[in-house]
């Protein structure tokens, strides 16, 4: 079966046995500690990457520019989700009701953190262009790279 196929096969199986897609996963109260602390050690740490490649030069490139910027939106989505679920430990659950007779559940928002806190569940928004930038980067790399080997076989 190709890679194509197979892709092709588990895409459609996961739209015939769709389940909840959550934005923020519930952690126990615990392991959110450990969680929070992941989530700046991912944004120290990119940081880190981003400055260290922008000192060699390797911002010059245009692969590296994309994997910089992927950094960057990463740093971002890591920060917003943070908030997110620091904000869920304060957020009532009973901001999302059924009023009687009603179909459609109703969000009632009582102040600016539950705003803040559903506008940061859009975070999807951030990870999937910062995941398509390295994915970018990284293409061109590989682009380069093979391009470069090639005219090194064709020197005489």
């Amino acid at each position: 079966m190709t890679p194509l196929l197979y892709t092709i096969l588990l895409l459609l199986l996961g739209c015939l046995l769709p389940d909840n897609a959550l934005a923020f996963q519930p952690h126990a109260y615990s392991g959110l500690y450990i969680h929070q602390l992941a989530h700046s050690f991912l944004i120290v740490s990119l940081f880190f990457f981003a400055m260290k490649a922008r000192q060699t030069h390797l911002a010059s490139q245009r692969a590296w520019k994309y994997i910089i910027a992927g950094a960057w939106l990463l740093m971002l989505w890591s920060a917003t989700t943070l908030i997110g679920h620091f904000l869920d430990l304060h957020i009532d659950e009973n901001t999302l009701f059924l009023p009687p007779g009603a179909d459609i559940p109703v969000l009632q928002l009582n102040g600016w953190e539950e705003a803040l806190y559903y506008l940061l569940k859009l975070d999807h928004l951030i990870a999937v262009p910062a995941v398509f930038l390295f994915y970018r980067g990284l293409k061109l790399l590989r682009k380069e790279q093979s391009a470069a080997s090639s005219f090194e076989q064709n020197m005489p």
